[in-house]
């Protein structure tokens, strides 16, 4: 069964660059949703102050694995492949020219997901972890009732 359902799930965590003692925050936004062919991830990620898109498509191959696509404004296309039916769930990513090469793993975590990765990009080595939740909506209703007695 796969661990990416459809959805709106926050995400917060870290990202680490080689070199240093201290990772960056990051915060995620994702809209996940499901069709035919497979599931489109659209990401928001907050790294600082600075805000990035992400949009992911997964769909299943001939061969029982995942094509993975992922689109950013920060770095070229990657394409890659996955196994994401069963643990361990994991992917590779790399851009077409081959200087940009991507790994993950998605775990179940609290209730929610786990996504962990290692990203080499020319002489740098990016390391991350990320927890998912489902987001929760908030239900507003003018008939509240209360079972408390009110103090007078």
């Amino acid at each position: 069964m796969m661990l990416l359902v459809a959805g709106e799930w926050l995400g917060k965590g870290s990202l680490l660059l080689e070199g240093r003692t201290l990772g960056e925050t990051i915060e995620a936004e994702a809209q996940i949703e499901a069709d035919e062919t497979g599931l489109s991830i659209r990401l928001q990620i907050v790294l600082g102050e600075n805000s990035r898109q992400m949009l992911v498509r997964v769909a299943a191959n001939d061969v029982g694995t995942y094509v993975v696509s992922v689109r950013s404004e920060i770095a070229d296309t990657l394409m890659g492949t996955a196994k994401l039916d069963s643990e361990p769930n994991l992917g590779l990513l790399w851009n077409d020219a081959g200087t940009i090469y991507a790994t993950f793993s998605l775990f179940s975590h609290s209730g929610g997901l786990g996504c962990r990765g290692f990203a080499r990009s020319e002489a740098t080595t990016y390391t991350w972890e990320v927890a998912f939740s489902r987001k929760q909506q908030v239900v507003k209703g003018d008939n509240v009732v209360s079972l408390r007695r009110r103090r007078r």
